[in-house]
């Protein structure tokens, strides 16, 4: 069986620096699992639709795997239909966020076959078994298929426990070139980035080392479920780390976990065994503000980190209650401060117009970044589907279908959820990302 996987375009309008990680390592699970797979990367290629079609139509499969964030909808509701034209009698599966909780808009606006559900790595070994043996898809679990005119799901899928037996991503499958120059990290970029001025970066490359969230941010989507937070072994991840380095030249790598310093055990174990190789490359990772101590900030700059991400959110203690932060304002100026003195350049993303936002609470936020010298814009609050968020506002989305479609590259405007007009909640966005007062 040939297994034909595309990865599907986000944000056309910047460069690709992510690889699909998610989409490598079912690529390489099913190779492993006796399966021919071919990999065609919209993203990072940035194919226009008629390219996407002429490459299409160079290539034969027996399935076809197409992933995709819930921004992806657009173009999965434009692709599906061109691939059952093109091979009718061939399986069409999406998986990734946008199959996991909108399956059932897929199945009604595209011809869509089968939607896989949380992880895909085991379901699309199984499924693919189960074509190529003609069994029942219902013995297969974590899917959703369409059966007689009707849509069917199976049991949910239990998450991997350990994430060491997944296979290592199938990098020779991807342009690994692309993604390894596209480097948005530091100094390379022509960004502020704040490093210091030793940090040079060419060649970055992302890894995964944690699936999941311990944490319940309102607005945050958990492909993985919010109980089910698991780290690959330091070991392991650090034979990723090497080969990166080591075949591909990567000096810089991202970690692109939610959040990997959640363990501070584990997390001082891996900066041991990165300290004791003495790889020529540096990192940087995604914390939360209550994981920043003093002692671990110094270990992970010791052991070459150069740059954390913390979702600051708001500087206003009554949006952040809103928002299930669980942290407060002064952990988030200890967490920037306590990570400069390290040496490491704390990067903060801010969210805009959330439910409850008013003058005072984006007056709040603006004082706060005067205060830590933060000068950075600022996300629309955007509720995707599946989070507590979208729960909260949904009566407010007249169109399911057109609001996800909207969703587009996930950073422009798409609902107003204040009491404001949209041209004063632009204003005050504006106000807010250029530290202005709106008092």
């Amino acid at each position: 069986m040939h297994v034909l996987l595309i990865n599907s375009p986000v944000r056309l309008d910047a460069k690709p620096n992510c690889i699909p990680y998610g989409l490598a390592t079912v690529a390489a699970e099913l190779r492993l699992n006796g399966f021919e797979v071919s990999l065609l990367d919209v993203n990072a290629l940035r194919l226009t639709r008629d390219q996407v079609l002429a490459r299409l139509r160079q290539t034969t499969w027996d399935l076809v795997g197409v992933s995709g964030l819930i921004t992806t909808f657009a173009f999965q509701r434009w692709l599906v239909p061109h691939l059952k034209a093109m091979n009718p009698s061939a399986k069409i599966v999406s998986g990734g966020g946008l199959a996991t909780t909108s399956s059932q808009l897929l199945f009604a606006q595209t011809p869509l076959d089968i939607a896989v559900i949380g992880e895909g790595e085991r379901t699309m070994t199984a499924l693919c078994r189960a074509l190529a043996r003609g069994g029942s898809l219902d013995a297969v679990d974590g899917i959703a298929f369409r059966h007689e005119g009707r849509v069917r799901p199976t049991r949910p899928r239990t998450n991997i426990a350990d994430l060491d037996e997944i296979a290592l991503p199938a990098w020779d499958l991807l342009p690994m070139e692309i993604y390894l120059g596209n480097t948005i990290w530091g100094n390379a970029a022509g960004n502020s980035s704040g490093f210091r001025p030793d940090v040079k970066i060419s060649r970055s490359m992302n890894v995964v080392s944690s699936r999941g969230c311990p944490c319940n941010c309102r607005y945050c989507y958990h492909l993985f479920g919010r109980s089910s937070y698991r780290f690959r072994s330091p070991g392991h991840v650090l034979t990723e780390v090497e080969y990166l380095v080591e075949a591909f030249g990567a000096d810089f790598i991202g970690f692109v976990d939610d959040n990997m310093m959640a363990d501070r055990k584990w997390l001082r174990t891996f900066c041991d065994l990165l300290l004791a190789k003495k790889l020529p490359v540096v990192w940087g990772c995604h914390g939360r503000v209550t994981s920043a101590v003093p002692e671990i900030l110094v270990h992970m700059a010791a052991a070459g980190c150069v740059w954390i991400g913390y979702g600051i959110e708001s500087g206003s203690p009554q949006m952040l209650k809103a928002m299930g932060k669980r942290a407060t304002v002064a952990q988030a100026r200890d967490a920037i401060e306590n990570t400069r003195r390290a040496g490491i350049f704390p990067n903060t993303t801010f969210i805009f117009g959330y439910p409850g936002e008013t003058r005072r609470t984006i007056q709040e936020t603006i004082d706060f970044k005067r205060r830590l010298g933060l000068d950075c814009g600022s996300f629309f609050a955007t509720p995707y589907p599946g989070t507590p968020l979208y729960e909260q506002v949904c009566h407010k989305i007249a169109d399911e279908t057109a609001f996800i479609e909207s969703l587009d590259d996930a950073t422009r405007f798409s609902i107003n959820l204040t009491g404001f007009d949209d041209d004063e909640l632009f204003a005050l966005k504006d106000a807010q990302d250029h530290n202005q007062d709106v008092l």
